[in-house]
């Protein structure tokens, strides 16, 4: 009995340190910030395709459809062309009142938080610039991810449109964008950490399990013993 029990245990420890070595995680600080900025790229990276495309389509397709859902277009009176404001549901902002909490999951996603973070700085920068030369811009680089306009920023950032323009033009949609946008960054914080940690995180519970049993199957068998001897 004994001689199987430690027949089973060194199998299993062999299958443990065969499994380390198959998953090579390279770099994994690399692969944290690949993660990062293109949802699973960081395992694909490390070569571990399945649970990139796990992760990278879920966080992508949640992404996608919260941006989607927080764009529209309008059509400029003055020469008819359309504007696209895209993903007005993404956007970074913590001026005095419009503190934006929803950033922080938001910000899990890399390829929407950079340019969110770039258009919070250009929104600063715009009210401390007196040549107003950014409300003239109605481009999608001006007008993507951008912060709304509050009420003091109306001569700086005139291209830019209000909290309840954005909420009427979208009605419901904002907040499902919204809520979208969210789960995504937070479901690709987990795919951050998996890329960092990898498996041995996993490994390490399954050791612990293993010198739990260890240790009960010794005391079993010494007091086994002990009934024995008695």
């Amino acid at each position: 009995m004994k001689s199987e029990q430690k027949e089973t245990s060194s199998k299993r420890e062999d299958a443990r340190a065969s499994e380390k070595k198959d998953v090579d995680l390279r770099n994994r600080y690399v692969a944290g910030l690949l993660a990062w900025l293109v949802p699973g790229m960081g395992h694909v990276y490390q070569r571990r395709y399945f649970k990139g495309a796990i992760f990278g389509l879920s966080v992508w397709l949640l992404a996608l459809a919260g941006i989607a859902m927080g764009s529209y277009y309008v059509t400029s009176p003055d020469d008819g062309v359309k504007r696209l404001y895209l993903a007005r549901n993404v956007y970074c902002s913590w001026r005095p009142g419009d503190l934006r909490l929803a950033f922080i999951p938001q910000s899990g996603v890399g390829f929407y938080a950079i340019p969110a973070l770039a258009q919070y700085r250009a929104a600063k920068d715009a009210n401390l610039d007196e040549s107003y030369e950014q409300e003239k811009d109605y481009s999608v680089r001006a007008l993507a991810f951008a912060p709304p306009q509050l009420p003091a920023e109306y001569h700086s950032r005139a291209n830019q449109p209000t909290q309840n323009e954005i909420a009427a033009r979208l009605n419901s949609w904002l907040d499902v964008g919204l809520l979208y946008t969210m789960t995504a960054g937070m479901l690709n914080f987990f795919a951050i950490f998996d890329a960092l940690g990898g498996p041995s995180l996993f490994e390490f519970e399954e050791e612990e399990e293993d010198e739990k049993k260890k240790k009960k199957s010794k005391s079993e068998s010494e007091s086994e013993s002990d009934k024995d001897k008695e």
